[in-house]
């Protein structure tokens, strides 16, 4: 199924009722067709929101919160500037400098009105998709698999070969994970991308970011922490990394790094 921008699969037992909810879910947080994220986007004020748009975008500040804004759900504005405004095959950079990013703690949430300071726009992305994946996982038992283009939540009792792409070659590199609960997270600059710009946009500077690395990968106990570690690692907040988690990076000449005691190592 195509859902939160991607194609999702879901395996497990009670998988077959989770996709109305997952179509529930994405029709009331996507910000590329009508729907309640929309409507606070346009006026920057929600009366009565949806309770699962109170709990996505309290889910987004505690991140933003928790990353000191490196990680923020308002840089909807700034990726709009970037070009990305409805789909990135045909996005183009506006002249001149982009709007800043909006301070996240001026969003005011609560169940009973949501409010965005002036100009500020959401996009809850990568950050969301994450949240939904773990709370449908919750309807699921026993052992399972999500994953939503890549970003993979699974529970398995036996070893769980993970397939990772290789961002210049046809190919993959091969995770090999333990028995357990794993998210495995892994963003790009490279997809999404057009000439001058990309969708991942680092809200200190309102631009999309430049990085040593090109593709970054997270694996842990908790998808949602995973997809922001990626995140930090582009922005190279390596101090800000969770630990007891693996992570990989693709650099600019497809050489593969992992982070260990501080350091990043050849892999």
């Amino acid at each position: 199924m195509f859902a939160l921008g991607t194609e999702v699969s879901i395996e497990g037992q009670g998988a077959e009722a989770l996709w109305s909810e997952l179509a529930e879910l994405e029709a009331t947080l996507t910000r590329f067709k009508p729907s309640a994220l929309t409507e606070l986007n346009a006026s920057g004020r929600l009366e009565h929101p949806p309770t699962v748009l109170v709990e996505a975008l309290t889910h987004a500040l505690k991140v933003a919160k928790e990353t000191n804004g490196l990680v923020t759900p308002l840089i909807l504005p700034a990726l709009k500037w970037a070009g990305y405004k409805d789909s990135f095959k045909s996005a183009q950079v506006t002249e001149g400098e982009p709007p800043a990013v909006a301070q996240w703690q001026a969003v005011r949430v609560s169940k009973d009105v949501i409010s965005l300071p002036q100009g500020a726009e959401l996009d809850l992305g990568g950050t969301a998709k994450t949240w939904i994946v773990e709370r449908l996982s919750q309807h699921l038992t026993g052992e399972f698999v999500i994953d939503a283009g890549g970003d993979i939540f699974l529970k398995r009792s036996e070893l769980s070969p993970i397939d990772l792409e290789q961002p210049f070659e046809k190919g993959t590199y091969q995770l090999l994970l333990p028995p357990g609960t794993f998210g495995i997270a892994s963003s790009s600059l490279l997809k999404r991308a057009w000439k001058g710009g990309h969708h991942l946009i680092d809200p200190r500077t309102a631009k999309p970011l430049s990085s040593r690395w090109v593709q970054t990968t997270a694996v842990g106990p908790s998808l949602c922490t995973a997809e922001v570690m990626t995140k930090l690692i582009f922005l190279e907040a390596y101090e800000r990394l969770e630990p007891g988690y693996l992570y990989l990076a693709f650099d600019q000449e497809g050489q593969l790094w992992r982070f260990e005691e501080g350091m990043w190592t050849v892999a």
